[in-house]
């Protein structure tokens, strides 16, 4: 072969071969910024911290073209664990919720700067290098706790108002077959104000038994099929789905499959360009086609192909 027919596709090769480069968003209008995420005992760990740290590297990496919020709710302020009660040992995770369902509710909106009694409190050093309001809310890919971390290194605080919660986030886990009417209430009375919920696992029985998707689409955990399924008799369960998008509802199948229904969201709110950038520069391998699961059949769900 002639040198001549060869320097092109040498001088093809580094732009072939190039990293890649940060995409802009796909949309820039009415981008969300307030995210909700609840969580009860017995949570399965990788239904929220899968998709939080795809939403965390999607607010730290764009951090200049948006800013994200994230508010953790639960039905008190004790830290939520990841372990079943009565279990031996103590092999289990614990995350700090920031506000409660009662107070978001009684609130309509949260205001950071008071607390539930309403009174306001001073925005001063909490004697840990922590601000009181900050501790409240997060910026995503913050830490709760930000110790003795000097104030010029802390992120910044939210703002006391961060208006309605606007993509609500609900895993799964052990404890959705626990008491949750709390939790299936606040899912009820936040639905018609949000523009996204995302499922995870069983999470979608909490959405179901809220009455949110009757008349829709929505997948679950194949393992826990026969008893996540019956929780929803007014739903069209989909057997072999890594994920359902219905309206504003994504629902994602069990445990891992809530990371690429995460990216699914950030596909569909942000671009498809900004979701595959996100999952290369995390090393992840993307499951692309929602409609490719394996596990249906595995775990012999009737009408899985």
């Amino acid at each position: 072969m002639r040198l001549s027919s060869v320097a092109p596709l040498l001088a093809a090769l580094p732009t072939a071969l190039a990293k890649p480069s940060q995409p802009p968003f796909s949309n820039t209008t009415a981008l969300p910024t307030h995210w909700g995420l609840l969580v009860f005992p017995h949570f399965q760990a990788l239904d929220v911290f899968g998709p939080i740290d795809v939403f965390n590297n999607l607010a730290m990496m764009y951090k200049n073209s948006t800013s994200m919020y994230l508010t953790i709710l639960s039905r008190t302020m004790a830290p939520v664990t990841t372990g079943m009660a009565g279990m031996a040992g103590g092999f289990e995770e614990k995350i700090v919720p920031t506000t409660t369902f009662q107070e978001y509710l009684t609130k309509g909106k949260p205001h950071y700067g008071k607390p539930a009694d309403g009174k306001p409190v001073e925005d001063c050093d909490d004697g840990a290098g922590g601000h009181a309001i900050a501790k409240r809310a997060m910026r995503f890919g913050a830490r709760q706790d930000h110790g003795s971390m000097p104030h010029d290194m802390m992120p910044p605080m939210p703002p006391k108002d961060l208006g309605d919660i606007e993509v609500l986030i609900v895993p799964g886990g052990g404890g959705t077959r626990s008491n949750v009417t709390e939790e299936i209430a606040f899912i009820k009375e936040m639905y018609p104000k949000v523009k996204w919920i995302l499922s995870i696992c069983t999470g979608a029985t909490l959405l179901s038994r809220a009455g949110v998707l009757d008349g829709k689409k929505a997948t679950t955990n194949k393992f826990s099929w026969a008893w996540a399924s019956a929780q929803g008799p007014n739903v069209t369960w989909i057997p072999t789905a890594r994920w359902v998008e219905d309206g504003n509802i994504i629902s994602s199948s069990g445990v891992s499959a809530g990371i690429d229904a995460a990216y699914a969201l950030i596909s569909r709110i942000y671009g498809e360009p900004v979701a595959d950038y996100l999952a290369k520069a995390a090393e992840y391998n993307r499951e692309m086609d929602p409609h490719r699961d394996v596990f249906g059949k595995i775990w012999e769900v009737p009408g899985a192909t």
